[in-house]
């Protein structure tokens, strides 16, 4: 697969009508500099030719534009860590060391500029490279006592229970397209093998393989600027998780791998869920977000997923889409109130400098930066003291909405559903796996 796909890649980059290479010649002078290069390492794989440059180079060009103007850099991005990877792992270099390595990479061009045309391609090389070159090694075993689990406090920032139909509505009418509801055990994911399947570390590491890499946030709260992202090894990420077969390593930092289209990289898990059908019934604009349009990509659909242990926090915010977020692996509660309370939610004010950096927060949206909403309350503070000082410092909240929010934990194969605009915000009451789908 490697050689072959190197041939096929310079045969793409002669060729100037190849729609990949039309979107690389973008780059500049870049391109031709990228093409010459890989010519060298093609006939001559032990050359001193590095791909490195041009990882950094397009990197550099990607975080600098829009995503609407970096299609070509990422597409520098890619085929740059696809050529790398292969020549680490050719038949001249043999190690772990550079197959781990090699597997890295590829899993940044899929994070980082989401492998635009060699997905497929990507997928395959990592399966050669595991199976070629790497081993899953055995967990090692904790052999620590588990801390006993102190109670969480229960805020009083709500006074609705979130509705629950039975039986679920065929279609999206009217008034269910305005207002969160729940289904409980909905029948269609209680089909989904991933309700047994993700429960299990040893699964989880199965579907992926040695190696892997995912984005991962490393800080309690993502308002605070001890808050950062890192990318992190799968295996490393999962034993810091509580499991039934494997119990949490101790870890001084809580990590959370949040929003994140995990399907992309490991695209077996999609084989464990389903699609609900109600994120294809295209419902009307709610009247208390009459500028909704669906997600612009080409399923007008965004799928991502959520994994983080006990106690895992997202503060208060909103979100541009409608939301189907069904409920995999232990428990979640949700905080849930309606737009017209926004007054009295404090959102941080993106033109002041004292805030943290919007690019960088998981609610925001970029694309939409006035739905780039997050609350400063703390929905679920973790004493009643810190409930009091909540209630000194925003007063406003406190006497405006609790009256109008609900509340409620999500158990495994319950499925939440709530319109755009309305404000949210989740814990984790347990090690926690969610899927949510934004439409």
């Amino acid at each position: 697969m490697s050689l072959g796909f190197f041939d096929q890649l310079l045969a793409e980059l002669s060729d100037e009508s190849h729609p990949c290479t039309v979107d690389l010649r973008r780059c500049g002078s870049a391109y031709f500099e990228f093409h010459a290069a890989a010519r060298s390492l093609h006939d001559n794989v032990d050359s001193q030719t590095s791909m490195k440059p041009f990882i950094d180079r397009a990197y550099q060009e990607m975080t600098r534009l829009p995503p609407s103007e970096s299609l070509c850099w990422r597409r520098l991005y890619t085929d740059a860590c696809l050529l790398y990877a292969v020549s680490e792992v050719s038949d001249l270099v043999q190690d772990d060391e550079a197959a781990t390595d090699a597997v890295a990479v590829l899993d940044r061009a899929i994070i980082i500029a989401g492998a635009p045309g060699r997905l497929d391609s990507i997928h395959q090389i990592i399966k050669d490279i595991q199976e070629n070159h790497l081993t899953l090694k055995p967990l090692k075993a904790f052999s620590g006592h588990k801390q006993p689990l102190t109670q969480m406090y229960h805020p009083s920032a709500f006074s609705l229970g979130v509705p629950c139909i039975h039986p679920p509505p065929n279609i999206f009418e009217k008034e269910w397209s305005q207002k969160p509801f729940v289904l409980q055990r909905h029948g269609y994911v209680q089909g989904w093998k991933a309700l047994s399947s993700w429960a299990s570390i040893d699964y989880l590491r199965s579907i992926a393989g040695p190696g892997r890499l995912v984005p991962i946030e490393v800080g309690k709260d993502y308002r605070t600027e001890e808050w950062t992202q890192k990318l992190m090894s799968w295996d490393y990420f999962l034993q810091s998780l509580d499991f039934p077969e494997h119990p949490a390593q101790p870890q001084n930092e809580v990590l959370y791998l949040a929003q994140h289209n995990l399907f992309m990289q490991f695209p077996a898990l999609e084989g464990d869920i389903g699609i609900p059908e109600y994120v294809y019934a295209c419902p009307d604009p709610p009247s208390c977000y009459p500028a909704y349009k669906p997600p612009g990509n080409t399923d007008g659909l965004i799928i991502n997923a959520w994994l983080g242990p006990r106690g895992t926090i997202s503060p208060a915010h909103t979100d541009p889409f409608f939301n189907c977020y069904a409920q995999v692996v232990g428990r979640k509660t949700v905080w849930l109130a309606p737009p017209d309370v926004s007054d009295s939610m404090y959102p941080f004010d993106i033109s002041t400098s004292d805030t943290v950096d919007k690019s960088r927060n998981p609610a925001a949206n970029v694309t939409e930066p006035s739905m780039c909403n997050t609350s400063r309350v703390d929905v679920f503070p973790d004493s009643a003291e810190a409930e009091q000082t909540s209630r000194d410092i925003f007063p406003d909240f406190w006497k405006e909405v609790p009256q109008k929010a609900m509340c409620m934990t999500l158990a495994p194969g319950d499925v939440l559903f709530f319109p755009p605009g309305w404000w949210h915000a989740m814990r984790s009451e347990e090690t926690s796996f969610s899927v949510s789908m934004w439409f």
